[in-house]
């Protein structure tokens, strides 16, 4: 079944929204704020923080894919 152009612009523009949300994560200001953070419960914050933001990045692609049909 094919989806309509309304559909392919919403879906594009999610895409774009999910790249831009993963450039964001790991920007480097965050990472040396992550760094300078210490630990959370004995591991490195900035490892916390990197494999937090994996894993934001991860549930929002498959959000898309699973929209996507």
């Amino acid at each position: 079944m094919r989806r309509g152009a309304k559909d392919d612009k919403r879906f594009t523009g999610l895409t774009i929204l999910a790249a831009t949300t993963g450039f964001v994560l790991f920007l480097p200001p965050l990472l040396t704020v992550a760094k300078n953070a210490g630990t959370i419960a004995g591991v490195p914050a900035v490892a916390a923080y990197l494999f937090g933001a994996w894993l934001v990045m991860i549930a929002l692609v498959a959000l898309l894919v699973r929209r996507s049909g």
